[in-house]
């Protein structure tokens, strides 16, 4: 048994008494015992911006501008923008395709336009263009074969 607890010990020799241990371990005086671990608090983009900073995006909001938009600009992420805005009083509302547009979505998608483009073209989400089309009854193309990085490749 004294082999096996010889094996099992640690040998490493520490240069600290326990009480400096506990010193170094828990920041502040000794009396106040354990540290309090920090909550972490989320940054409100409302005291980020400031409130004059917020005022233009409510107005911008309200006149139509997208979230996404308006996200992408200041480098945010649109579900945090959409919470402040909300929380502002905006009505935040998916952007609906009109019958126009969802029949030039169609024509074009049929003459050859790809997802992509029409995403640009038109200012939608990829899931608005894909259910535009859908609605509208076009039938889909086949995608094309994902490249993949063989060294064949590569040459």
């Amino acid at each position: 048994m004294a082999d096996l607890a010889a094996l099992c010990s640690n040998h490493w020799e520490c240069p600290f008494t326990a009480g400096e241990l506990r010193k170094l371990a828990v920041p502040g005086d000794e009396g106040e015992g354990l540290s309090v671990p920090t909550v972490y608090k989320p940054h409100e983009l409302s005291r980020r911006f400031g409130a004059a900073k917020v005022e233009e995006l409510v107005q911008r909001a309200r006149t139509g501008e997208s979230v996404r938009s308006l996200a992408r600009e200041l480098d945010v992420a649109s579900s945090a923008l959409t919470r402040m805005l909300r929380e502002q009083g905006v009505e935040i509302s998916k952007r609906q395709v009109t019958d126009d547009e969802a029949t030039s979505l169609a024509a074009e998608y049929e003459d050859g336009a790809t997802m992509a483009e029409l995403e640009k073209m038109y200012s939608l989400s990829h899931g608005a263009v894909l259910r535009s089309l859908h609605r509208s009854g076009v039938t889909m193309r086949a995608s094309a074969p994902r490249r993949t990085s063989t060294s064949s490749t590569t040459r």
